[in-house]
């Protein structure tokens, strides 16, 4: 295996990430990017049998969530809190929670139809919804304008994608996408995803099937959320 290649790509997510998380030195987090190859040695030598535009992608992303999963413990061990306390939201509170952030409604919803208990310890997973909204409506502020008239619709006015779609003289294709990439550039500002498990493939795996799966779940994470 040979890892020389990736040398400007470790330079590079090295000085991002420390620029994010200015408590991180921009060595420790490359470092720890090449401990992730040394204990990938199978996924990599798997990922390097595609092209080369593919095969990149799939190790940038890889890198880039093992970068963000470093900083985020080294964040929290400076700071004196756990790590597992993170809280990240996804799609579904989102688009829970945005009718009663952008309509000002004063009773809660019901967060536990989607797996929240009140035996959760962090404050927003603990059903403190007040928490949670002020949590999106900072988010919101620092949306662009177009996004926030997309999510102001589709959420606030409860307009569907057709309604939304002929609103801004738009297909309902494209409206659907303008809706997703808002949802997620909210998400990335509120912490982006959760980081991923990493696992490497064993010996007698030829990873086809995880190939074509994290292939086709590229999406925006290659190019990484906004972090602190």
């Amino acid at each position: 295996m040979v890892i020389e290649k990736y040398e400007n790509l470790v330079a590079h997510l090295g000085y991002e990430f420390a620029r994010k998380f200015r408590m991180v030195d921009a060595d420790d987090i490359r470092q720890e990017l090449w401990l992730w190859f040394l204990e990938h040695p199978n996924k990599v030598k798997i990922w390097e049998k595609l092209d080369d535009k593919q095969s990149v992608k799939l190790i940038a992303r890889s890198l880039r969530n093992a970068a963000k999963d470093y900083c985020q413990k080294e964040k929290a061990k400076i700071a004196g809190y756990r790590v597992e306390d993170n809280y990240y939201y996804d799609k579904n509170v989102l688009e829970l929670l945005l009718p009663a952030v952008l309509r000002g409604d004063s009773s809660a919803p019901a967060l536990n139809d989607i797996g929240f208990t009140a035996s959760k310890k962090v404050a927003s997973e603990g059903n403190n919804w007040l928490a949670m909204v002020a949590d999106i409506e900072k988010a919101m502020d620092k949306m662009s304008e177009e996004q926030y008239i997309v999510v102001y619709h589709r959420f606030g006015d409860g307009a569907d994608n057709s309604t939304l779609a002929l609103e801004l003289e738009i297909s309902e294709d494209a409206a659907r996408m303008r809706v997703n990439r808002a949802l997620n550039s909210l998400l990335n500002i509120l912490g982006g995803s959760r980081p991923r498990k990493e696992r490497d493939y064993k010996e007698d795996e030829d990873g086809t099937d995880t190939i074509e799966a994290d292939a086709g779940d590229l999406g925006e994470q290659v190019d990484g959320p906004e972090l602190d």
